[in-house]
C-alpha cells in the first residue's frame, strides 16, 4: 500500500537510550513545528495535516517511547515524556524556543512541558487536551491493586487473525473515521505476527496497564501558571472530551489560567476526537492561523 506521505522522511534518534523513530516533512529552512501524538497513536498519522502545511513549515513528528516504531521501555511514567521532549528539542531547536503542537495525550505533554521549561517554548497549541478527568482519594487503593494485578500477571498481547480483523477493531473504536483512514491506521498501528497473516498492534502492551498514581488537576494548573509561551486551544465539536470539558467548566477555566484569547480558541466542526484525521484541512487551518497570527 502506498501511504499519502511520500514527502515524509524518517530518521532514528537516540533519546535517553531508546531508539526514537521520527517523521519529518518540509524544508528545514522553514519554521519548525514539533507535533506530539496521542495515546495509542503514532507520529505518522499527522501526515494529512503535514501535507497542508509542508510548504510553510518544517514539521517533526516523533513516535513516543513504546509507540509506533520507537523502542519499548521497561516501564512508563508520564514524566518520562517531558524529558524525552527536552532531548528532542535539544536536537531540532537547540538555539531557539520551540513551536509545539500536541494531540490528546500529546497535548497534555506539550502543555506541561511549556510550564516546566518555559524558556524553551515560544508557542504551544493543544488539540483536544486540557488535562484529564479528576480522581478521588477513595479510588487510590483500587488503582494500585489493578496496576499490580496487570503488571504481575503477564497478560498476553491481543493477536488479530488477519488485517481485516484489526481494521474492524480500529473501526469499532473510531466509528467516525472514513474507511481509507482506517486502512491507513491498520498499516501505521499494526505489525504482522509470524507467517499466518496474523497482526498485533505495534504499541507496547504495558501502555494499557492502569496508572497507579492518582491524577491531580491542581498540580496541572500550578504547572500551567508557569507557562510564558502563547497558548492556543483546539477542540472538536463532536468529541466526548469537548462535551465533558464544557460540563466541568474546564474550557473556560483553562482559557483563564492559560491566558488564551478568544482568537486563539478554535472549535473544529464535523469532527470527533481524532480531528487531525477526520478534518485535516480544518485542523491545518487552525495551526496556520495560530502560528501566523503574531
Amino acid at each position: 500500500m502506498t501511504l499519502p506521505n511520500s514527502e515524509c522522511k524518517t530518521t532514528q534518534l537516540d533519546i535517553r537510550g531508546l531508539n526514537y523513530h521520527v517523521q519529518e516533512w518540509g524544508d528545514s529552512s522553514n519554521p519548525t513545528l514539533i507535533l506530539i501524538h496521542g495515546w495509542m497513536d503514532c507520529g505518522a498519522t499527522f501526515n494529512h495535516v503535514a501535507e497542508k502545511l509542508v510548504d510553510e513549515y518544517h514539521i517533526i513528528a516523533p513516535d513516543l517511547r513504546g509507540f509506533g516504531n520507537s523502542d519499548h521501555a521497561s516501564g512508563y511514567w508520564f514524566a518520562d515524556y517531558f524529558a524525552d521532549l527536552d532531548e528532542l528539542l535539544n536536537h531540532y531547536t537547540p538555539d531557539r524556543p520551540a513551536r509545539l503542537i500536541g494531540h490528546s495525550m500529546g497535548g497534555n505533554i506539550v502543555m506541561m512541558y511549556a510550564g516546566i521549561r518555559p524558556e524553551r517554548v515560544a508557542s504551544v497549541l493543544s488539540l483536544e487536551a486540557l488535562g484529564m478527568a479528576p480522581t478521588e482519594s477513595h479510588e487510590a487503593p483500587g488503582k494500585y491493586r489493578q496496576w499490580m494485578t496487570q503488571i504481575l500477571s503477564g497478560e498476553s498481547v491481543k493477536i488479530y487473525p488477519n488485517i481485516e480483523a484489526l481494521k474492524r477493531s480500529i473501526r469499532a473504536g473510531n466509528p467516525s473515521l472514513p474507511e481509507p483512514i482506517v486502512d491507513e491506521l491498520a498499516v501505521h498501528w499494526g505489525t504482522p505476527v509470524g507467517e499466518d497473516g496474523a497482526y498485533r498492534l505495534k504499541h507496547d502492551h504495558k501502555h494499557r496497564y492502569a496508572n497507579p498514581v492518582r491524577y491531580n488537576f491542581d498540580d496541572t494548573l500550578a504547572v500551567w501558571r508557569e507557562i510564558t509561551a502563547r497558548v492556543g486551544i483546539v477542540m472538536a465539536e463532536q468529541s466526548s472530551l469537548y462535551r465533558k470539558f464544557n460540563q466541568l467548566g474546564r474550557i473556560k477555566q483553562s482559557m483563564e489560567v492559560l491566558k488564551v484569547s478568544a482568537s486563539d480558541y478554535f472549535l473544529v466542526e464535523d469532527a470527533a476526537h481524532m480531528l487531525h484525521l477526520e478534518q485535516p484541512e480544518s485542523t491545518a487551518e487552525c495551526v496556520r492561523r495560530f502560528f501566523a497570527a503574531r
